[in-house]
C-alpha cells in the first residue's frame, strides 16, 4: 500500500509541468501583409505606424485609412483581413502552450491548442479566415451592435454608422459556421448558414445619448422625426443568400491582399458565380427586405436598456470597455424606452468566464492522464 501512494506521488511530481503549460497565455499577432496607411494603437493610447512582418500582443487596436488594408494572423493559424478605413481591437487573444504554435503562422493548419480569441470590429469591415478549431477554444468577434461566434471558417463582419445615427452590421458566413446575437433585439442567437448573409439596423451609442439629451433638454436638438420612427419599429433581422457582387468583392480582396493560399480567393470567386445578385434578391421585396423565395426577415422587440455609454468607435486609444456588453448609467439616468444600448447578447457568458472553462476543461484533461496513468516498469 505504501508503495502504491509513493507511485501515486511520483506521478503528480511528474505532470507539475503539464500542470503549468496549461495555464492560457498571451498568444502573438503576426502582421502577414499591409498596405498604406496602418496605424497600431497600444495599450497606452501611443500610436505608431504598423508594417509586414510586425508582431504584437493583445489590448491592441489597429486602424487603416483610406485605400489601406491589414492582414493579421494570429499563432493559432487564424487570420483576419482589415478593409479600408477600420479601427479593429485584438481584446483578447490567448492560448495552452503547444509545440505546434510556430512562426510564420501562417503555415498552421488548424488551431494547435486550446484558445481563447476576442475581437472587436468598433467600425469598417472585417473578412476572416478561422482554422479548424480546437474543441476547447472559442473565437467571437464583437461590434457595437452585435457578437458573432465563429467556428473553423470564412467569414465578414462589418459595422459602420450612417448620417442618421444608426449602426448597421453585416455578417457574412462564406463557409463554416457562424452565430450573431443582435444586441438590440430580443431574438436570441440566429444562425447563419454557408453562402447567408446577416444584416440588421440598430440605433447606435451616439444616437441613444442624443435621444436621451433632447429627452431630458426640450431645446436640444433632436433626431429627426424618420429616425424617431426607426426606433420605435421592431429590429429587424434579414438573412438572405451574399450577393454575387459582394462575394466577389471578397474573392478580389483576399486575392490582392492576403496571404492566404491562391486557391481561398478562387474557390469564393467560383461560389460568386452561383449567387444571385442583389437586384434579384431585392427586387421584388417589400420596403428593403429580400423577395419572396430569397430570405427570410425575423422581427424581434426592442431591448430597453439604459442610456450607452459613449463609445470609442471614433476615438482611436480611447478607454476601454472590458465587458462583453451590457452598459448603464452611472449618472442616475432612466431608461430610454424601446432604444437600444449594448445588452448582453442572449445570455452570452463573460470573457472571465469563457477563460475559466477553458482553463478548467484543460485541467480535467490533465486530472484524466493522472488517473489513467500506464505504470512503467516493474
Amino acid at each position: 500500500m505504501n508503495s502504491f501512494f509513493k507511485y501515486l506521488g511520483m506521478v503528480a511530481i511528474s505532470l507539475l509541468p503539464v500542470l503549468s503549460s496549461a495555464a492560457l497565455q498571451s498568444g502573438k499577432v503576426q502582421v502577414g501583409k499591409a498596405s498604406g496607411t496602418v496605424t497600431l494603437i497600444d495599450g497606452k493610447s501611443q500610436r505608431k505606424p504598423l508594417a509586414s512582418g510586425a508582431v504584437f500582443q493583445e489590448g491592441t487596436m489597429v486602424e487603416t485609412g483610406a485605400n489601406s488594408s491589414a492582414e493579421l494572423v494570429f499563432s493559432n493559424g487564424s487570420s483576419v483581413l482589415l478593409t479600408p478605413n477600420t479601427l479593429f481591437e485584438v481584446r483578447t487573444f490567448r492560448q495552452v502552450a503547444s509545440a505546434g504554435i510556430a512562426s510564420p503562422y501562417r503555415s498552421i493548419e488548424k488551431d494547435p491548442s486550446p484558445s481563447v480569441t476576442e475581437l472587436e470590429v468598433l467600425r469598417g469591415k472585417i473578412i476572416g479566415e478561422a482554422r479548424k478549431l480546437n474543441a476547447l477554444s472559442a473565437f467571437t468577434v464583437k461590434t457595437p451592435a452585435g457578437l458573432v461566434r465563429i467556428r473553423g471558417t470564412v467569414f465578414t463582419v462589418e459595422y459602420r454608422v450612417g448620417s442618421d445615427g444608426i449602426g448597421r452590421i453585416v455578417v457574412d458566413c462564406v463557409r463554416g459556421s457562424v452565430e450573431t446575437n443582435v444586441y438590440a433585439s430580443d431574438a436570441g442567437p440566429v444562425s447563419v448558414d454557408p453562402g447567408m448573409q446577416l444584416a440588421s439596423a440598430v440605433a447606435s451609442s451616439a444616437l441613444i445619448n442624443n435621444v436621451a439629451k433632447a429627452a431630458g433638454a426640450p431645446k436640444a436638438a433632436a433626431p429627426s422625426v424618420a429616425t424617431m420612427d426607426k426606433l420605435s419599429q421592431p429590429v429587424q433581422i434579414m438573412l438572405f443568400p451574399i450577393p454575387a457582387e459582394d462575394m466577389a468583392t471578397i474573392a478580389a480582396f483576399l486575392s490582392e491582399n492576403s496571404t492566404l493560399p491562391e486557391e481561398v480567393a478562387a474557390t469564393v470567386n467560383a461560389m460568386a458565380q452561383s449567387m444571385p445578385t442583389r437586384a434579384q434578391i431585392f427586387g421584388g421585396g417589400v420596403d428593403g427586405a429580400p423577395a419572396k423565395g430569397f430570405g427570410v426577415v425575423i422581427s424581434g422587440a426592442q431591448v430597453t436598456d439604459t442610456v450607452a455609454k459613449e463609445d470609442k468607435s471614433g476615438a482611436p486609444g480611447g478607454p476601454t470597455n472590458t465587458t462583453t456588453g451590457g452598459s448603464s448609467a452611472s449618472d442616475g439616468s432612466a431608461p430610454v424606452p424601446g432604444i437600444m444600448a449594448a445588452a448582453t447578447a442572449g445570455g452570452a457568458t463573460t470573457l472571465d468566464a469563457t477563460l475559466k472553462k477553458i482553463t478548467d476543461n484543460v485541467s480535467r484533461m490533465v486530472e484524466a492522464k493522472q488517473v489513467h496513468v500506464t505504470p512503467t516498469g516493474g
